[in-house]
């Protein structure tokens, strides 16, 4: 399979050039015939790219250290320790979608459920069943399975999940297999813990001491690298797809947002229609309510429960097993009621390496610069 950008274009010109070959040779019958053949080979790229990520997203998944990560945040836990025993009773029956080391399906279990089906599509799942074994919880039914393909014996009242990824959509298509679960699994009046979700991206300041500039940024011991600002040879071939953006992790590198927080993105999985009916565009415009330099756009989300228990990864809120992404820009002065504006583009909700946030600054013309990731082969836009 190509595994550069280069040569899935070469590919894709040598698919193409076969395909011109055939209609040339066979006429209008034959270009009717390469119609039929075609459209299936279009229709399965959809399909070949989600397996891939679930065959990548299985094996990550059944490394033992990844659920250590999780076990040990704190704020993952409790909070979902309280929203299951707050929505889950007895003779309930519950759906845990993803279920790894099987600690949903065991609380909910712990909370009187009447039975809980647990699934998941890594091996970790025999894990989860020897673990319930001894802590002598028997009402649980384990299966390794893709929730695409499972339907539980009965209809459920309640589906939990952890289904959510660093910048919110990025983990096993979360939307998409939550609402087919919804659909074919939940019954009337059911619930989905966690239903409602907020994605955020906001401009922050960062420290001083987790900054890193662009090397055109860069000045020090009398060496100037201002030249690396332009898109010539050889600095053009040397910026990778991810150039203006990079990870946090836990390291409390955020100073303060520059603006009061506001959702760009909100949806509620209870009445959601359809993953095509989040945007995928958002524009943005709010005053700076503290003064300092933009560093970037921070990527964070906020899970809701109910009206009383929530979780946020927030780089200001207390750390979580989630990593936080910034989307970086030129480091830009901005005082206090200065009206930041910025775009935000979600090609592909589940690849935030396709997402891309413009901005600007004003008054004083200042450009408050471009934060972009971008897949290989291309430029920002």
């Amino acid at each position: 399979m190509p595994s550069t950008g280069r040569e899935r274009a070469a590919a894709v010109r040598e698919r193409a050039g076969v395909l011109r070959a055939w209609a040339g040779e066979l006429g209008e019958r034959a270009g009717a015939l390469l119609v039929r053949r075609v459209r299936p080979w279009v229709r399965s790229r959809a399909l070949v790219r989600r397996a891939l990520y679930d065959s990548h997203n299985a094996a990550g998944f059944s490394s033992l250290y990844e659920h250590e990560k999780m076990l040990a945040d704190s704020t993952r836990v409790d909070t979902y320790q309280a929203a299951i025993a707050r929505h889950v009773g007895p003779d309930d029956v519950v759906l845990d979608l993803g279920t790894g080391t099987g600690v949903l399906a065991m609380l909910a279990a712990r909370q009187g459920a009447r039975r809980v089906y647990a699934i998941d599509h890594a091996p970790i799942v025999e894990v989860a069943e020897a673990l319930a074994r001894h802590n002598g919880i028997d009402t649980i039914t384990f299966e390794q399975v893709n929730s695409r393909s499972y339907t539980p014996p009965e209809k459920v009242d309640v589906i939990v999940h952890e289904q959510i990824g660093d910048s919110l959509f990025d983990e096993n298509m979360m939307v998409d297999n939550l609402l087919d679960l919804r659909r074919r699994a939940l019954r009337p009046g059911g619930r989905i813990l966690p239903a409602r979700f907020e994605l955020y991206v906001e401009p922050v300041a960062l420290r001083s001491d987790r900054r890193v500039p662009f090397l055109w940024e860069n000045r020090f011991h009398g060496l100037d690298f201002g030249i690396a600002r332009h898109d010539e040879p050889p600095l053009a071939r040397h910026r990778n797809p991810g150039h203006h953006y990079r990870w946090m992790l836990l390291d409390r590198s955020v100073a303060h947002f520059l603006t009061e927080p506001a959702p760009a993105v909100t949806f509620d999985l209870d009445t959601l229609p359809g993953s095509h009916h989040l945007p995928r565009v958002v524009e943005a415009a709010r005053p700076v309510t503290r003064a300092g330099g933009l560093d970037g756009f921070c990527v964070y989300f906020r899970a809701i429960f109910d009206d009383e228990i929530s979780l946020t990864t927030s780089p200001l809120a207390p750390p979580t097993s989630w990593g936080t992404r910034i989307f970086r820009t030129p480091h830009t002065p901005c005082d206090a009621g200065d009206e930041l504006a910025w775009r935000v583009e979600l090609t592909d909700l589940t690849n935030p390496g396709s997402w891309s946030v413009t901005s600007s600054a004003t008054p004083g013309r200042r450009t408050a610069g471009r934060a972009a990731a971008v897949p290989t082969g291309a430029t920002a836009r």
